[in-house]
């Protein structure tokens, strides 16, 4: 099957826009990709800790689905910049297919679905145009294979906005992935031209070549009716989305004793906030976030309650109280810009709104005044927490 693979990916002529993304076709390549993931995830993340298959001889990180993998990738004066893996499921099993809930697609699954992973970049190209010329070459490929009806990623938070803009949607609630960390489903239908060009997806003049139809969005919808509700609308007034976060957001009762992020903000100043945050539903039970981890998002309850465990070398145990809707939690790790302090469990089924470290950051440029009120909202939530577990 891996030469099967391999010979149908060196048969194909490269025709996506950007010429800086190549297609790998030799183990020199590959092993070029697997270095570098190694570099970003067990070098740079702490990855090493977690179950990931890497060779630390060879310095790389590779798994099964690398074999029958078509591998995308940048170089910048002969070395491997950032890189990206396309899976048909016709071709090998999935990673964590029952945590995506994969056989609810049948009859697509297994034939007609794929899978986007393992996306790296170089420190220096995160949030440059390199990412979309990445998703696009890929996107374009299975569109020429002709049998994927789904492309399934398994996203970490951070990356939510990206794959919202390209055209993916958050389907099912998120998990706690064996080699990563909290991931959440999304899923691209394939066909839905409508949809693309009504988000203005970079990917909707590429699937103007396919056959428009609804049917497979259809189809996803009738199994996963919140897959249409996982980002905020423009129209907060008219979306449940706003109607749930009104009454777990506005405080009118907040003091010094009890300041929640949105504290002092209007309702306009709160719509205007929450509209570049994404909406995630998790379980009872579920890990979100797990002491040691990266990231900078800030995760708003909406709804249901969540646990903070120090660690053993802290004191094992809960800390402070239940948090509860209103309250937020990943907001050390935003002001440090460092790992995770502690882990945070969720104690039932709950509601989520991620709001992303860096749109917070940038929002000091275009609304100073509104940031000036945030920040100062986060460090009094951070200083209550420190009073607290102290028992001043």
């Amino acid at each position: 099957m891996p030469e099967q693979v391999n010979a149908e990916v060196a048969a194909q002529k490269q025709s996506w826009a950007s010429k800086n993304v190549k297609l790998a076709t030799t183990e020199a390549e590959k092993e070029a990709i697997y270095r570098l993931r190694y570099e970003v995830y067990v070098e740079e993340m702490g990855g090493a800790t977690r179950e990931l298959g890497g060779d630390t001889t060879k310095r790389q990180a590779r798994d099964q689905m690398d074999e029958t993998a078509a591998h995308f990738y940048v170089s910048q004066k002969g070395q491997v910049v950032a890189c990206l893996r396309f899976n048909l499921r016709r071709d090998c099993p999935f990673e964590c297919e029952t945590e995506l809930a994969l056989q609810r697609f049948a009859p697509a699954y297994p034939n007609h679905i794929s899978m986007t992973s393992r996306l790296m970049l170089h420190p220096k190209l995160r949030g440059s145009h390199v990412v979309m010329e990445l998703a696009c070459a890929a996107f374009e490929y299975g569109i020429r294979q002709g049998v994927s009806h789904f492309d399934f990623i398994d996203c970490h938070p951070r990356l939510i906005p990206l794959y919202s803009r390209l055209g993916y949607r958050i389907y099912k609630s998120g998990f706690r992935h064996p080699k990563y960390i909290y991931v959440v489903p999304m899923v691209m239908v394939g066909g839905d031209l409508e949809y693309l060009q009504k988000i203005k997806s970079p990917f909707a003049a590429i699937a103007a070549s396919l056959p428009a139809t609804t049917q497979y969005r259809d189809m996803l919808l009738a199994q996963f009716p919140d897959a249409s509700q996982g980002q905020p609308t423009s129209d907060l007034e008219q979306s449940a989305f706003w109607q749930l976060a009104r009454t777990r957001l506005l405080d009118p009762t907040a003091t010094i004793e009890h300041v929640s992020l949105f504290s002092h903000l209007t309702e306009e100043q709160i719509k205007f906030l929450t509209s570049f945050g994404h909406v995630v539903r998790c379980k009872s039970g579920d890990p979100v976030l797990l002491e040691g981890d990266p990231g900078r998002e800030i995760f708003v309850i909406l709804e249901g309650s969540f646990r903070i465990r120090a660690s053993e070398d802290k004191g094992s145990g809960w800390m402070y109280k239940p948090l509860t809707p209103g309250d937020i939690f990943g907001e050390i790790a935003f002001l440090t810009n460092g790992l995770r302090a502690a882990s945070v469990v969720a104690m039932e089924d709950a509601t989520l709104l991620i709001l992303q470290g860096r749109a917070l950051t940038q929002l000091a440029a275009v609304q100073p005044k509104l940031a000036a009120v945030i920040f100062r909202n986060v460090a009094s939530i951070v200083a209550t927490r420190m009073r607290d577990s102290l028992q001043f």
